[in-house]
């Protein structure tokens, strides 16, 4: 807050807005920022709305929460949320980009792969591609005592794709097992940097080592999920399923998927 005197006996008060999170939110599918005039953006610890801006931001003022829990919702999409650690945002770019993927609303291009299907509502399902024939690889070692505690990553990408807000598997030479991460934003002047929103639970070599993007989306009140895959040049994809029912554990199973056809899945097994 700053006074000011106009010199007429008249006292000025100039209030300063701090912007602590702008929240951009991205189409998963298209990759380009979702305009929906019904998107909406709230945290769960804000009671006043955020101020939506026209090139997209939706600007959290003035908050004093260490954390922000932010759920994004419109209609052609599953809603999405995410947890923020206010702390870790650039105090000059508290830029938050919240990826929504695509529901049954949304209008798909025509020959594209999807899988659909039923669960418990609010079922987390995420499905990857082990057969990308164009995955991520590590540009250096990792290890979790590394840079800026562990959240430092560098990946090597030929696509250029826009990786902030995205999830991703990584898959340690030799091993079967996943493990996911989140990129919360890329690192200016560092080739391949990403800021993550968690360290990974332990180091990995670049040699091996294979990163696939993640598709992901949270059942509805009904249950249903819809989630539509990148086309990719493959004879049929090699999927590996995830899914969690609220208050469960992760299952896993693996499904082949017909390129260009929409494959249904029930969760729940009737």
């Amino acid at each position: 807050m700053r006074y000011e005197w106009n010199g007429s006996g008249i006292e000025r008060v100039r209030l300063r807005r701090h912007v602590t999170a702008a929240v951009l939110v991205i189409d998963d599918f298209s990759g380009r920022p979702i305009t929906a005039p019904d998107l909406t953006v709230t945290a769960a610890q804000v009671l006043r709305k955020p101020v939506r801006k026209g090139d997209g931001y939706f600007l959290f003022l003035d908050c004093e929460d260490p954390v922000l829990d932010l759920t994004a919702r419109a209609w052609a999409y599953h809603t999405a949320e995410t947890r923020v650690e206010v702390g870790q945002l650039s105090p000059l770019h508290p830029v938050v980009k919240l990826r929504l993927t695509p529901n049954r609303n949304y209008s798909i291009p025509s020959q594209t792969t999807c899988l659909e299907g039923r669960g418990a509502p609010g079922t987390e399902v995420r499905v990857l591609c082990e057969n990308d024939p164009r995955p991520l690889r590590l540009l250096y070692d990792y290890a979790p005592s590394g840079v800026l505690d562990g959240r430092f990553l560098q990946l090597y990408d030929p696509s250029g794709s826009d990786w902030e807000g995205r999830l991703f598997a990584l898959r340690r030479k030799g091993e079967g097992e996943l493990e996911y991460f989140q990129v919360r934003s890329t690192v200016d002047g560092e080739e391949g940097g990403c800021l993550l929103a968690a360290p990974l639970s332990r180091g990995c070599k670049k040699a091996g080592a294979t990163v696939f993007p993640v598709s992901a989306a949270r059942a509805d009140e009904k249950g249903a999920f819809f989630i539509p895959l990148r086309t990719m040049a493959v004879k049929a994809y090699i999927c590996r399923v995830l899914s969690r029912a609220p208050g469960g554990d992760w299952e896993e199973r693996s499904l082949e998927l017909e390129p260009g056809r929409v494959t249904r899945l029930d969760l729940l097994g009737g």
